[in-house]
C-alpha cells in the first residue's frame, strides 16, 4: 500500500521477485529505507554499501544516490515532504527499535484499503506520523568504513569493499545467510549483473566485460539476466 501523493509522508513496500536495478537520482524528499528481509544496495558517490535485515538508512532531500533492491527482499521506503522536520545528513540509524517495528507493521498492512484518505486519517496515517516523530530523535551515523563512527558491521564492510568476489569463512557464510536470507553466491551474481549493466555503455567489448565480472561467456551473462532480472 502507498499513501496518496498529496500526503506529507508516502509509504511503499518493495518486495520484488527479481533484482530491481536502481537509477542514479536526487530525490526532492527525504527517504527512509528499512530492510525487513534480504538486502538493499546503496550507492553514494563512488562507494557502495550493503544493507541487510533490521538496517535502516536515511537520505536527506537532494542526496545523489542509487538504490538497488535484491531479489526476494522486503524493504520499506518512506518519503518525507521537505516541509517536515528531518535529519540533514545521510547515514545508518542505529538503536531504532520503534522505527523497525513501525516499518514492519506498515509492511504487513492490508493492501485492500478502499478509501486512502480515510486510511491516512486513521491508524495507518498515525503510524506513518509516529515513524516521522521517531526519525527526528535519530542521528544518522556515517556509513564510511574510514569514519570513527562507522556503523556497518565488519561483514558488511567486507562485502561492500568488494561486491563481486569477496571471500568468506564458513562462520561468515552462516552469518551472511542469516543476515541477508540468501547464499552469498546469489548475492555475488546479482552484484556482478548490476556492475556489468552499469559498465555496458562504456565498452565495445562485451565478452571481455562480462568475463571481468565472473561470467564465463556472453551466453552465461544472458542466462543470468533471464534468471535474476524481471522481463
Amino acid at each position: 500500500m502507498t499513501t496518496a501523493a498529496q500526503h506529507s509522508i508516502h509509504y511503499q513496500l518493495l518486495e520484488p521477485a527479481h533484482l530491481i536495478p536502481g537509477k542514479r537520482q536526487r530525490h526532492l524528499k527525504g527517504l527512509l529505507f528499512i530492510v525487513h528481509q534480504g538486502a538493499g544496495l546503496l550507492q553514494l558517490g563512488p562507494h557502495s554499501y550493503v544493507l541487510g535485515k533490521d538496517d535502516a538508512v536515511f537520505l536527506p532531500a537532494d542526496t545523489l544516490f542509487t538504490w538497488h533492491t535484491l531479489a526476494h527482499s522486503r524493504i520499506s521506503r518512506l518519503a518525507f515532504s521537505p516541509r517536515l522536520v528531518q535529519p540533514r545528513q545521510a547515514g545508518l540509524l542505529n538503536n531504532a527499535p520503534l522505527l523497525l517495528a513501525g516499518g514492519e507493521r506498515l509492511a504487513n498492512w492490508p493492501s485492500d484499503v478502499s478509501d486512502p484518505q480515510a486510511a491516512w486519517q486513521g491508524a495507518y496515517g498515525r503510524l506513518c506520523r509516529v515513524l516521522h516523530d521517531e526519525l527526528q530523535h535519530q542521528t544518522p551515523q556515517p556509513l564510511s568504513a574510514s569514519s570513527h563512527k562507522a556503523s556497518l558491521s565488519k561483514l558488511q564492510q567486507l562485502i561492500s569493499a568488494n561486491l563481486v568476489s569477496f571471500s568468506l569463512t564458513k562462520l561468515q557464510e552462516a552469518e551472511f545467510e542469516a543476515r541477508f536470507n540468501m547464499a552469498h553466491s546469489d548475492f555475488q551474481r546479482q552484484a556482478a549483473l548490476l556492475t556489468t549493466l552499469r559498465e555496458l555503455a562504456k565498452t565495445a567489448d562485451l565478452a571481455q566485460l562480462v568475463q571481468s565480472y565472473g561470467f564465463s561467456s556472453v551466453a552465461e551473462f544472458e542466462q543470468a539476466c533471464a534468471l535474476w532480472l524481471a522481463s
